[in-house]
């Protein structure tokens, strides 16, 4: 029974529990709830504080919710989150390590609600409050992941705090179109430990993309689509320095040529996406390929 449970979607979990006690009991089952995906669904702060007083539990590892930030009439707006209730469920869900905030607003919350056992953070398509982790950064000591796509108002000041978390592995400012210039200076220098960086649908500069391929040795993934000032320069820059960098995004990149792409011959690449590129031949295109391994992957 908790096997084909879990193929439900949440709403038809919730429903079946009411056929009888014994169905009841077996919804109730914690290891039906350890993986918590509300997306699909916009919930009121009543029906929240509902849903994590019945059903959540230690055994809650991550948990995805979706706002109405951008519902379009604001006077349909209702909040989802408040502190109190964030408090509740670091309380009764110590084990939390992924949260993920769409389409929400944080200037109704402080940072300090924030269960501290998050270890992965995503807000995406949100209202930000600029500085809102100003000085509260050890709130979440144990952050390694940290994702702001398309949030709102996100700006050079908030890089500057995000640069406190210098153990941070994985971090994507996709489509935060207020991060620009050298901005990224600010944390290039720090984040010595990123593994994974996104800044596609950003403004950042030659010399940020430079101290990038200077700073970040440990670099495996990095997304860079629709950047207009990547060039061959900056390929061939970081191509020479990421030794390990695994999976490049150069999409949309207007100023790469394929003259330039072949820079990356000699690197350890094992994926290279590339789309909406100039018209390419695909004898162009295969003369391409057998620079690279046998496994090399190419997106175009």
């Amino acid at each position: 029974m908790l096997e084909i449970l879990r193929y439900l979607p949440i709403d038809n979990r919730c429903r079946v529990r009411r056929v009888c006690k014994t169905w009841n009991r077996i919804v109730s089952d914690n290891s039906l709830w350890r993986h918590v995906d509300l997306l699909e669904y916009r919930l009121d702060l009543r029906t929240m504080w509902k849903f994590v007083r019945t059903h959540f539990s230690p055994c809650l590892l991550t948990m995805k919710i979706q706002g109405y930030a951008q519902a379009g009439n604001h006077k349909r707006w209702r909040a989802l989150l408040s502190d109190s209730m964030l408090k509740e469920l670091a309380a009764c869900c110590p084990n939390l390590w992924l949260l993920h905030l769409h389409d929400c607003r944080t200037n109704n919350l402080s940072f300090e609600s924030l269960p501290p056992s998050i270890t992965c953070l995503k807000i995406v398509s949100t209202i930000w409050r600029p500085r809102w982790i100003k000085d509260k950064q050890k709130h979440l000591a144990k952050l390694e992941h940290l994702t702001l796509d398309k949030s709102v108002r996100v700006d050079a000041y908030d890089l500057e705090d995000i640069a406190f978390w210098k153990n941070l592995k994985r971090l994507s400012l996709m489509g935060c179109s207020r991060i620009g210039k050298t901005h990224v200076e600010t944390f290039a220098y720090n984040f010595t430990e990123l593994e994974l960086l996104n800044l596609s649908g950003t403004n950042i500069n030659h010399s940020a993309l430079h101290d990038i391929a200077h700073y970040l040795k440990k670099l495996k993934e990095l997304y860079l689509a629709g950047i207009q000032s990547v060039n061959d320069e900056i390929v061939a820059c970081i191509a020479e320095g990421l030794p390990v960098l695994n999976k490049l995004d150069l999409s949309y990149c207007e100023f790469v040529s394929l003259e330039g792409l072949e820079s990356l011959c000699d690197s350890r690449l094992a994926v290279l996406i590339f789309k909406h590129f100039p018209a390419l031949s695909e004898k162009d295109v295969q003369g391409f390929r057998t620079s690279f391994p046998a496994n090399f992957i190419l997106i175009i």
